[in-house]
Order: structure tokens, then C-alpha cells, then sequence
């Protein structure tokens, strides 16, 4: 599903919406990591610390794609 689109580089970009209904951003899938480990949660983290865009910035992936992934981050 598709929201407003964002301009970036002087292209538009269609952002994807969650099946949350929140925009596909770093902030988001800052949110839905209280439901995953620690170490997905420092990911995520450090992504928004290194992006210029901050919680703002588009995640591309796949949602199904980035549950897998902060799924498969365990605690050690």
C-alpha cells in the first residue's frame, strides 16, 4: 500500500505504509522494536543515529523482510 509521496534528489518516491498503518521509516520499526531484542533495538538505533534523515528516514525493505531480520537478532 501506498502513501503521499516524498521528494528526495529531485525524484518522488511513493513511501510504503506498515500494515500498522505507519509510514515505512526508521522511527517505526523504532516502535515495533519493544516486541524484539535488545540487540535489534541498538540496531535500529544506530541506523537512526548514522541516517541524516534521523527516525525520518525511508526503510525500502520489505516489512516482511525487516521482521525476519530483527527477528533473528537475539540476545547472546
Amino acid at each position: 500500500m501506498l502513501s503521499q509521496g516524498v521528494i528526495a534528489w529531485g525524484i518522488k518516491f511513493m513511501t510504503k505504509v506498515l500494515s500498522t498503518g505507519d509510514p515505512s521509516t526508521l522511527g517505526s520499526y523504532k516502535k515495533m522494536c519493544i516486541l524484539f531484542s535488545r540487540k535489534a533495538q541498538e540496531f535500529i538505533q544506530k541506523q537512526i543515529d548514522e541516517s541524516p534523515h534521523g527516525e525520518n528516514e525511508i526503510v525500502i525493505a520489505d516489512e516482511c523482510q525487516m521482521i525476519m531480520l530483527l527477528g533473528s537478532m537475539t540476545d547472546d
